[in-house]
């Protein structure tokens, strides 16, 4: 006698994997946005470097060096 599953069983197996799959799709998008904040804070921060190094450089920085 061969055990087949229920279709409850089936239901809640496919239900799961759905379940799974949707987490797994969250997670993915959670990365991607942290990834991409990451990004943009180091951009600014990279522009607010240029524009102090502007600043100082405009401020008579490279006049010390004569």
């Amino acid at each position: 006698m061969s055990h087949h599953p229920s279709v409850d069983q089936v239901k809640a197996d496919i239900l799961s994997v759905f379940k799974s799959m949707a987490e797994v799709e969250a997670e993915q998008r959670q990365k991607c946005e942290a990834e991409r904040l990451r990004k943009a804070r180091q951009t600014i921060e990279e522009l607010r470097e240029q524009k102090l190094l502007r600043e100082e450089m405009s401020n008579g920085w490279d006049l010390e060096l004569h």
